[in-house]
């Protein structure tokens, strides 16, 4: 039985956790996708907070989001709200933008 509003789309699309507090990084797999929610695999064993935001590396786009589940490194997410990369006016989006530049550049 499906719990979720919004249906989870299958994906397999890079991604990069941020970390603001601390200005962390780590490399993620976004397994899922709807507006509401996302699951992740992590592909070390980095501490990953509750809270931070993700980079969807082929979308451009960004969220806040909250862990809600967890299996080993597996984790479910809730989106808390989307960030567009593409505002230049916004310094989180200028900020996230340039993580994103960078991991493109490697």
């Amino acid at each position: 039985m499906e719990l979720r509003r919004w249906r989870r789309q299958r994906v397999l699309f890079s991604g990069l956790g941020f970390v603001p507090q601390t200005h962390s990084t780590f490399d993620c797999t976004i397994k899922d996708l709807s507006e509401s929610g996302a699951r992740i695999a992590i592909r070390t064993d980095a501490v990953v907070p509750r809270r931070f935001l993700l980079i969807n590396v082929k979308s451009h786009m960004a969220y806040e989001v909250q862990i809600v589940r967890r299996k080993e490194r597996d984790f479910g997410l809730k989106i808390l709200r989307p960030i567009e990369l593409t505002k230049a006016s916004c310094h989180e989006s200028r900020q996230l933008r340039q993580l994103l530049v960078e991991r493109l550049h490697r």
